[in-house]
């Protein structure tokens, strides 16, 4: 196999019961210190494919293969000893701890006394820019600071292959940006990252390559450059799609709806719309 892989998957195939075949004689490879996109429809077997890597779930049959070596990754452990860290769409952290107290949890060196454990942690922080106080409990962060004490904890356990499970679907546009540069920084220093989405245009924005799969297979393997929005779509989809739709002007619309300054402050404290006025009408 190829050693100038970081990750190869040859012929996996992952079913659950005799009826679910989430993956079907998948193959698909990672290159070093690059950005893949794994791109699908919701239930497209994204998620089931890089469990397979991350070790949650193990391959019915198929191949894995780590630099080169032929692995089999049976647990989260396994992943780690590989170098190889998992963020999941739903965090695994302990609100009432700090960040450097969840980062560090598992670590046999690890004591919740010690003073600088915080500093343990610090050259991290600032090598990648993530721009964060470690010394915060997690109940009182953003959702993209908890996404980044999660990336955190997997670059501390010594990961150089990271997988981000729909990392922008509860980000802000602008923590968004945030995201993909360190992301950048982390490729650029030679890193290798899977990004699972089905947001085109964040896959255009960030990836080098896109994997595409459908229906847990897969489809096709393409340069980011070289390829359409309107490409990637046909793939996913499996049909040539016309992303232009034509409406006609309603006749006669009558208000449906109307909001006047409504303003909304989520759980963690922070304005997420603020003082929108919109009318909806018939038709």
């Amino acid at each position: 196999m190829n050693s100038n892989l970081a990750i190869e998957m040859v012929g996996i195939t992952k079913a659950f019961g005799t009826k679910v075949v989430a993956n079907k004689n998948v193959d698909m490879d990672l290159r070093e210190g690059e950005i893949l996109a794994l791109l699908g429809e919701n239930g497209s077997g994204k998620t089931t494919l890089m469990n397979m890597i991350a070790g949650i779930y193990t391959p019915d049959s198929g191949k894995i293969f780590v630099r080169g070596e032929e692995v089999v990754i049976k647990s989260p452990i396994d992943a780690f000893n590989h170098h190889i860290g998992m963020i999941h769409q739903h965090f695994k952290l302990v609100d009432l701890f700090t960040a450097a107290d969840n980062i560090l949890l598992g670590d046999k060196s690890y004591h919740f006394l010690s003073r600088n454990r915080v500093k343990k942690l610090q050259a991290a922080v600032e090598r990648y820019g993530f721009g964060i106080d470690l010394s915060r409990k997690i109940y009182d962060m953003s959702v993209s600071e908890k996404q980044t004490v999660e990336i955190i904890k997997v670059l501390y356990r010594g990961a150089d292959i990271l997988i981000l499970d729909e990392p922008t679907a509860v980000l802000t546009p602008q923590e968004i940006d945030k995201l993909f540069s360190v992301l950048r920084r982390m490729r650029d220093e030679g890193k290798s990252i899977i990004i699972i989405t089905h947001k085109l245009n964040e896959v255009m924005a960030i990836s080098d390559r896109v994997c595409v799969l459908r229906k847990g297979e897969h489809i096709a393997t393409v340069e980011t450059a070289k390829v359409t929005e309107k490409e990637l779509t046909d793939m996913m989809v499996g049909q040539k799609i016309d992303l232009n739709i034509e409406r006609k002007e309603p006749v006669h619309p009558l208000p449906r709806l109307t909001i006047r300054d409504m303003s909304v402050v989520n759980k963690e404290g922070m304005t997420v719309v603020d003082g929108v006025s919109f009318t909806v009408c018939g038709g």
